[in-house]
């Protein structure tokens, strides 16, 4: 049987772009919107820990902000999203606990199990909370790894876009500190419990703005098989 969902959702990849220049007057509907960042919320994270948070910037004001301070946002997008990443995230963090007994319903039993594996899961295999001259401060290793989470969630927006035809601009070309600062003025966030890890965009491309064709390392160079 042919696998047309498959096809499909190829198809939509090898159409999906980086989005450099949105139209002014495009328009993404909240039910597709909301489709795309409930994508984010079924996300799956490492140990279930779910170490994010999404802002989606309505305010004017505080837009224009955040693009001052974010050299490759597009200043015409439909939607604005910012990807937090929760700092410090170890098994004896209140958010773990929270997580695992209000989240995933675990008993106080299970819970302890989970949290134990969770804590060797990160000193032994992950080495996030090692400290000696050869690693990363432990905190940034820490939100580094809560990243990398955040970058599921990501790429499973810019699919789910990509699947309903809706343009889409990751974007990494930020100042971050000033970003924070920006959040962290307004009250949105508190610095010593959330970090600005990425943004993305969405909206209607501007059709006067062709995109570059897709170019990719062959097939056979990128997946090698062990047998």
């Amino acid at each position: 049987m042919a696998n047309h969902g498959g096809d499909m959702f190829i198809k939509a990849l090898q159409d999906r772009f980086t989005c450099k220049r949105y139209a002014p007057e495009g328009h993404i509907s909240d039910s597709d919107f909301n489709t795309i960042l409930e994508a984010a919320r079924l996300s799956p994270s490492s140990f279930g820990m779910e170490p994010w948070k999404i802002l989606v910037v309505e305010n004017q004001e505080l837009l224009q902000q955040l693009l001052d301070c974010s050299w490759g946002a597009k200043k015409n997008a439909d939607r604005t999203v910012i990807l937090l990443a929760r700092k410090n995230l170890t098994a004896q963090s209140e958010w773990a606990h929270d997580i695992c007994h209000n989240v995933q319903g675990l008993s106080p039993q299970e819970e302890k199990a989970r949290l134990e594996m969770f804590q060797t899961f990160q000193k032994r295999d992950l080495r996030v909370l090692e400290t000696s001259p050869q690693t990363l401060d432990p905190k940034r290793a820490l939100f580094d790894w809560a990243s990398k989470q955040t970058y599921i969630a990501l790429a499973n927006m810019l699919s789910a876009a990509a699947v309903m035809g809706i343009d889409a601009t990751p974007i990494e070309g930020c100042t971050f500190p000033e970003l924070e600062r920006v959040l962290a003025g307004r009250g949105i966030i508190d610095t010593a419990e959330w970090g600005v890890s990425v943004l993305v965009q969405f909206g209607v491309h501007d059709p006067s703005h062709r995109p570059h064709p897709k170019l990719r390392r062959p097939f056979a160079d990128v997946v090698e098989y062990l047998r």
